[in-house]
Formats: structure tokens, C-alpha cells, sequence
């Protein structure tokens, strides 16, 4: 710890001597430091999870499109707003 001074005094004079490097990193560096920080490995469950919901959905929405067809010459039959026996046997129960 005495002669840190003069230690330090002499590495900076020879590090100062030495000749300048090209400071540039080489081409493609950036690309394969992230290549190896991200190694490809088999594609996550999210996506399978996905093709199934994808799926899915087609498939309810293919299931309302049949329930509509099937009700739709059924629908010039009641008036929309003719009150059913639903709302009798409601008005009854609250009634007791």
C-alpha cells in the first residue's frame, strides 16, 4: 500500500504509451450476443393455446350461426315485445 502512488503513476504513463485499437466491435457482434442470450428452443404453450382458443371460437360462433338460421322463420311468429308466460310466472311469485 506504500507505493500505490508510484504503481499507479507508472501503469498510467505505459498505458498511455501503448498504441490505439480499433474500438469498434465487429460486425454481426450485437446479432449473436443476442443469438446466445435467446437460444430458439420449441415454440411456447401460449401459442398452442391460442390455435386451440382460435378453434374454439370458430366453432361457437359456427354453433350460434345454426341456432340463428334455425330460429329465424320462427321469429316473424312472436312479437318481439309480447310479454311470455316467463313474466307471468314472475309476476305470481313476487306476489306470494
Amino acid at each position: 500500500m506504500k507505493d500505490f502512488d508510484t504503481k499507479w503513476q507508472a501503469c498510467t504513463a505505459r498505458a498511455r504509451q501503448a498504441a490505439r485499437r480499433d474500438e469498434e466491435a465487429p460486425f454481426g457482434f450485437a446479432n449473436r450476443v443476442v443469438a446466445r442470450a435467446f437460444p430458439p428452443g420449441p415454440a411456447p404453450v401460449e401459442f398452442a393455446g391460442e390455435r386451440w382458443l382460435a378453434r374454439w371460437l370458430a366453432g361457437a360462433v359456427a354453433v350460434l350461426v345454426v341456432c340463428s338460421v334455425v330460429e329465424l322463420p320462427h321469429l316473424r311468429e312472436a312479437q318481439p315485445l309480447e310479454p311470455g308466460i316467463e313474466n307471468a310466472v314472475a309476476q305470481l311469485v313476487w306476489s306470494l
